[in-house]
Order: structure tokens, then C-alpha cells, then sequence
């Protein structure tokens, strides 16, 4: 069962690695590029927490878009170096629409209507700005991964918080 709520987000540091795909391809090129971006933090020696994310910054139904999957920095005053294609950056911190659930990764895309939803009816209004080709661009959408995924009978799963920017 997901739990809905406004709550307060700090900032997040990341080291993320931007990958194409549609909606359709999402677990795939998501999986994939999660394994690249693995290897090239270990290889470099970037210090990360452990926990994942993916943001979504501009977001189609029907036509290809990027996506960052991203590992969390760990607090060191050190900040790491990288090449293209990956790349550096923050989660701004503000208030979130935010859904929390512990499941099947499966189910992911149903808990974001169900927020997105939650949220429409109550009147929230979300920091994006709808494209005119169907295309949104979403000042902050993410879902954050606290702990390794583990194996299922769905598939993996583990716990998710995906959390949307409110304007301020």
C-alpha cells in the first residue's frame, strides 16, 4: 500500500549517467545503463551512499526522452571529477508531492499516476511546464532507490520514494 504525503526535501548530490529510452524500454535501458554507471563509479573511486535514482526531466508518452540514473554522492567536502557522458549534479531541495511503497518495481509507474493523481485532486501545482508536442519538462520528478533491489516473484523489488517538485 503506498503512502501519499507533502513533505520537505533536502538537497541531493548525484553522479548520474543520462540514457534514451521511451516508456515502453524504461526497465531495459534503465537496467542497463545502472551497470555502466556502476562500473565507472568503482573504476573512478567515487564515494556513494548506496542509494539509487533515476530523474526524469523532460518526459514523453510517445517519443523518446533521457532519463539520469544516478547514484547518490556521500557528504565529503572532496567532489569527485567525471567525464562525458556522465555528469554531476543536484536534486533541488523544496516541497514534494511524495509516494512511498515497498514492492515489486513492476508496480512503479502506477504509484506515479496514483501520486500524480493524489495530487491533481488535491490542487497541488507541480514545478513543470507541459510541451506543446506532448513533451513535459519537470523541473525535479525522481524516484529514489534507499537499498539494493532484491529478486521477487514479480521481479525486483524493494522499497521507492518517487517524489515531484511542488512550485513555491
Amino acid at each position: 500500500m503506498a503512502q501519499l504525503t507533502i513533505g520537505r526535501r533536502d538537497a541531493v548530490d548525484y553522479v548520474a549517467l543520462p540514457v534514451a529510452t521511451t516508456m515502453d524500454a524504461i526497465p531495459d535501458a534503465v537496467g542497463a545503463g545502472f551497470a555502466q554507471l556502476d562500473a565507472y563509479v568503482e573504476q573512478r573511486g567515487i564515494d556513494v551512499t548506496g542509494a539509487s535514482l533515476i530523474r526524469y526531466r523532460e518526459v514523453s508518452f510517445e517519443d523518446p526522452f533521457v532519463v539520469e540514473v544516478a547514484l547518490v554522492l556521500a557528504a565529503t567536502p572532496a567532489v569527485p571529477q567525471v567525464r562525458e557522458p556522465f555528469l554531476l549534479d543536484t536534486l533541488p531541495g523544496g516541497h514534494f508531492a511524495i509516494a512511498e511503497q515497498r514492492g515489486p518495481y513492476a508496480w512503479i509507474g502506477g504509484l506515479t499516476r496514483e501520486l500524480m493523481d493524489w495530487g491533481q485532486a488535491r490542487g497541488l501545482d507541480y514545478a513543470l511546464e507541459r510541451g506543446d508536442a506532448g513533451s513535459d519538462a519537470w523541473q525535479c520528478w525522481y524516484e529514489l532507490y534507499p537499498e539494493p533491489a532484491v529478486d521477487g516473484a514479480q521481479g525486483l523489488e524493494g522499497p521507492v520514494e518517487v517524489g515531484l517538485l511542488l512550485r513555491a
